[in-house]
């Protein structure tokens, strides 16, 4: 009978140790109830009675592990077992939430130093060294053990954190109680000894009790709120570890939970009940269910008790396996040859690096490689990840890119075993990878020089090219020594095998090697999958693609994952019915159409001059939901929308995305009818394609204008593919003049942008296209950019929203406007038609509303178009119809409407699109994600695919058939000649 009431006495301290930890987690409503009532005291009465049971129970834990000696093997079992369950939660978490990170990672493989589970910790902590409190005399065991719960005495007294463990949530907190445990172990008490201690405990914990609950009153008379409420109901409090110490001494000698401990059942439940991710899903699914306090207590008493047998269950099962497996037995062997002191150490370490020279050598020259390969792709010693910090780039690859840099060596590691697995020669296939690791990372390398972008799977195709590439922009000793180093080399590699050699791998283990090799290179065709468990696992050992700026994105991951990022790309799932004759079927019935527009059109697009200018960031701040602004920041464009063709366009980014809304400008082509993985078409579609239409074709002469660097998005590329006969950007050969900057603001002017367009206009006195990009309002919004900024700032945001980001923000907006005004009045004194469009790409992402409830606000900007007065007297027009709400796939068709200029069939789909469907994105309540399309009427509603009419459905589908047929089939549209 009394060992049954000793086992449930164990058990239900575990059981209340587990509650204690979950219960007073933030997203539970007991740490924050702050109600002075009869209930606030219950939870704390109830608080002090777990507090109780923890502290008991770790003085347990410190006995028992003083008394027995469980030697090397179970201390570094018990180690693995918390590795292991550590990589179990994270796989879980992984598989179960889609979630993964390289930090996670390093938590996992390394609890004990990154203190993933404290109490984890102190426990192998105990094991390991309480044995040697047996050394030591009963009086200095029982000195040592006053001296600590003195301390936790002293600090409940003067009731501050003396000894760094007031939160009780580290492995020192954890090992002191354990200590007393271990210190106070062996005492046999006389009768009159235990009958004091048991009134003086009881009377204590009645104390401890009553203070703690009366605290909450005492808190708010005191310091008119709760601060000092959980006073007398913490771990580290002094008076209830008297109390636990009073209830471990009169159970004296007994053996009370030791097999529980010993036999690691007790352990495994407290690792369930402390990783981090399994108690952030306890207590979530506890918060979730059931709002009244005294159910979700219960709940919680189920979940520990569930995790009790959980644990014990899981142990078990683990133990029972491994006594089967032959690996265990030559674990425990390995376990018995490592040293017993500190100073034969460095010697066992010597002959293991000795025995395993071949792992250890081919680990160290794929990191190596992997470090090498990487510093390769940067031009200065220093690096700027933001705005406004600089370090040197090698400690910011070793410290920042860690799990990136790790990762490139690990698949440089499984080329070599792939190799290795092959030839069976070690020297061999470590002279074939490290040259070829190198010349990859050189040829990028140059590359980079030669045109601002790394090596891209679509340069696998231009093979034939390579050599006139090399003739004419390498020097011919590079590719010849590369040659000749590879091959001297390899013939080193040839020596040392014969010299040095090293057994092959087995039949078994080379098979292992190539499967996993084309498993993890093979797995780059889903990288780009964002709902995939591998792309999730990817970006979180720190891969960041960087579509829009392939530099940055080489220099961040290496030309070896950059490579491989850009090898999944699925442009576009098929549209039903796609084939070469439903495209002539198409082709013919809008050259049809483009006959009937024509009828009525008379100027030619030739002729024109118009221009796409695409407002870096801007937006009427005005319209943001929550968001209160006196005054009028863009007069002039106000007044410019109010009498000329304008309105709202639907953005399909926020805070970004401006190559994809350009894109849609120029091609007229709708980025969300792109699956998920084509996240920039700039980068991963144009030049892959050896034909790519853009509106710019239909003119004589076309130029690209952007006042700040053309390696972005790869528009010196792209631009060249679209048929620009010239492109003016900083560093290009066409140079960008009246270089001006405002106050302290980094980027050059909308007014230089304009200058540089008016440049041009004057220039040519024939029709001409021209793409003008501006960089002004581009992020961040410092404030110490503009002097006047204070100007602006808002009566009233969105809560998370900085007043002074916005108002530095739209402080940038006032010398747009006043640049605008300028602009127009200029291009009015040309005596050739002039035709605006000015649109904002996207909104700043400076706003903290819900995307849920604002994103299609958020998604808004401002356009209007603009014709001047030459153009106007000429035929050019003021629309009124299908203007309020638009997407940019629609500026083409209404730039040709409005300028009364003749259509192709395809601007004639174009116009059709723009003129009977509603505005097309992306879902503006996921971000910037292209997972869903989404369409908004002129008053700015959703409508549902669903309901469109059939005739929109048919055309709807029309435009994604062409759209397939241009970019992702085989554009036979060209062969029917439907784009010209």
């Amino acid at each position: 009978m009394k060992k049954t009431i000793s086992k449930t006495s164990w058990y239900l301290a575990l059981f209340l140790t587990i509650m204690n930890l979950w219960m007073w987690d933030s997203q539970l409503p007991f740490s924050a109830y702050s109600e002075n009532n009869f209930k606030m005291a219950i939870l704390q009465l109830f608080h002090v009675i777990l507090i109780v049971a923890e502290l008991w129970l770790l003085m347990q834990v410190g006995r028992t592990f003083k008394r027995h000696q469980l030697g090397r093997t179970r201390v570094i079992t018990s180690w693995l077992v918390v590795v292991a369950y550590a990589l179990g939660a994270l796989l879980l978490r992984l598989l179960w939430k889609n979630e993964f990170s390289f930090s996670e990672l390093l938590n996992a493989v390394f609890p004990l130093m990154r203190n993933l589970i404290p109490l984890a910790t102190a426990y192998l902590i105990a094991m390991l060294t309480f044995p040697r409190v047996n050394e030591y005399s009963e009086a200095h065991r029982r000195f040592i053990g006053k001296v600590l719960v003195g301390m936790f005495l002293v600090a409940t007294v003067f009731y501050d954190d003396l000894w760094g463990i007031k939160d009780s949530q580290n492995a020192l907190f954890y090992l002191m109680v354990m200590l007393i445990g271990a210190t106070f172990d062996g005492i046999d008490l006389p009768s009159h000894w235990r009958k004091q201690i048991k009134r003086g405990g009881v009377g204590l914990f009645i104390v401890t009790a009553i203070l703690a609950m009366l605290m909450p009153t005492i808190s708010v008379t005191i310091h008119f709120d709760m601060s000092t409420a959980s006073r007398f109901a913490s771990l580290s409090d002094g008076l209830l570890v008297l109390v636990a110490l009073a209830i471990f001494l009169l159970k004296g000698k007994t053996t009370t939970g030791e097999r529980e401990l010993l036999n690691g059942n007790a352990y495994s439940a407290l690792l369930l009940a402390g990783l981090p991710f399994l108690v952030s899903r306890y207590v979530s699914f506890t918060a979730a269910h059931v709002s009244n306090l005294s159910l979700k207590i219960i709940l919680v008493g189920a979940l520990s008790a569930v995790i009790i047998f959980v644990g014990t269950v899981i142990n078990l099962s683990l133990q029972k396996l491994f006594s089967h497996l032959p690996i265990t037995k030559r674990y425990e062997a390995w376990v018995a040859t490592l040293p017993h002191h500190l100073m034969e150490w460095p010697a066992w370490v010597k002959q293991f690096c000795r025995r395993h020279w071949p792992a250890i050598t081919a680990l160290l020259v794929a990191y190596g490689l992997a470090v090498i390969s990487n510093l390769l792709m940067f031009t200065s010693w220093k690096v700027s990840p933001a705005y406004s910090m600089t370090f040197d780039n090698y400690i910011y690859l070793l410290t920042a890119r860690q799990g990136n840099l790790l990762f490139t060596a690990f698949l440089i590691w499984l080329i070599f075993k792939m190799i290795q697995s092959i030839v069976g020669r070690y020297w061999l296939s470590m002279g074939i990878v490290a040259p070829l690791a190198i010349i990859w990372a050189i040829a990028n390398r140059i590359k980079l020089g030669m045109r601002e972008e790394p090596i891209l799977p679509s340069d696998m195709m231009m093979y034939q090219a390579y050599g006139n590439i090399l003739k004419n922009l390498v020097s011919a000793w590079i590719p010849i020594t590369a040659v000749i180093v590879f091959l001297l080399v390899i013939s080193l590699g040839i020596y040392l095998d014969h010299r040095f050699p090293v057994p092959s791998p087995s039949l078994k283990r080379r098979g292992i090697w190539l499967v996993l090799t084309v498993f993890f290179f093979g797995s780059s065709s889903v990288w780009n999958h964002t709902d995939s468990r591998i792309s999730t696992f990817i970006s979180g050992m720190g891969n960041s693609p960087f579509f829009f700026n392939q530099v940055t994105g080489v220099r961040n991951n290496g030309p070896i994952i950059q490579f491989m990022n850009n090898i999944d790309v699925t442009v576009m799932k098929q549209p039903t019915g796609y084939s070469e004759a439903r495209m002539a079927k198409i082709a013919k019935e809008y050259k049809e159409m483009a006959k009937q527009i024509n009828r009525h059109r008379e100027n030619s697009l030739s002729d024109q001059s118009i221009i796409f200018n695409l407002s870096e960031s801007f937006s009427n701040p005005k319209r943001v939901p929550g968001l209160q602004l006196k005054g009028n920041p863009i007069p002039t464009i106000l007044s410019l929308k109010k009498h000329n063709t304008s309105g709202l366009m639907i953005s399909s980014g926020y805070g970004g995305g401006t190559a994809n809304i350009e894109y849609m400008t120029l091609t007229g082509l709708a980025t969300a009818n792109f699956s998920s993985t084509m996240q920039t078409p700039y980068t991963q579609l144009v030049p892959r394609l050896t034909k790519n239409w853009t509106f710019n074709q239909l003119f004589k002469y076309a130029v690209g204008i952007h006042p700040y660097q053309g390696v972005f998005y790869s528009r010196v590329i792209d631009y060249a593919k679209f048929g620009f006969n010239r492109f003016y950007y900083l560093g290009s050969k066409y140079k960008i003049v009246d270089k001006k900057k405002i106050g302290k603001n980094p980027f050059l002017s909308d007014t230089t942008a304009y200058a540089n367009t008016l440049k041009q206009l004057k220039a040519d006195p024939n029709g001409t296209f021209i793409n003008l990009v501006t960089i002004q309002n581009h992020m961040p919004y410092d404030t110490k950019y503009y002097s006047g900024y204070t100007k602006w700032l808002p009566s009233k945001v969105s809560e998370g929203t900085d007043k002074n980001t916005v108002a530095a923000y739209t402080t940038g907006l006032t010398y747009t406007d006043k640049a605008v005004k300028k602009f127009i009045k200029e291009i009015n004194k040309i005596q050739k038609p002039i035709t605006v469009v000015f649109y904002g790409d996207h909104l700043p992402g400076i706003y903290n509303n819900s995307m849920a409830k604002d994103g299609t606000k958020l998604h808004q900007t401002d356009y209007f178009i603009y014709s001047n007065t030459y153009a106007q007297k000429h035929g050019a027009r003021t629309l009124t119809d299908h203007t309020k709400v638009v997407s940019p796939n629609d500026f083409i068709a209404m730039v040709a409407e409005q300028t009364n200029s003749k259509v192709t069939p395809y601007l004639a789909l174009l116009t059709a699109v723009y003129q009977d469907l509603p505005a097309v994105s992306v879902n503006t309540g996921q971000g910037n994600t292209n997972a869903t399309v989404q369409f908004t009427n002129d008053k700015g509603q959703i409508v549902k695919e669903n309901q469109l009419t059939k005739k929109q459905k048919q055309l709807w589908q029309d435009y994604k058939l062409v759209q397939y047929d241009l970019t992702a089939g085989k554009q036979y549209l060209y062969k029917f000649k439907m784009m010209k």
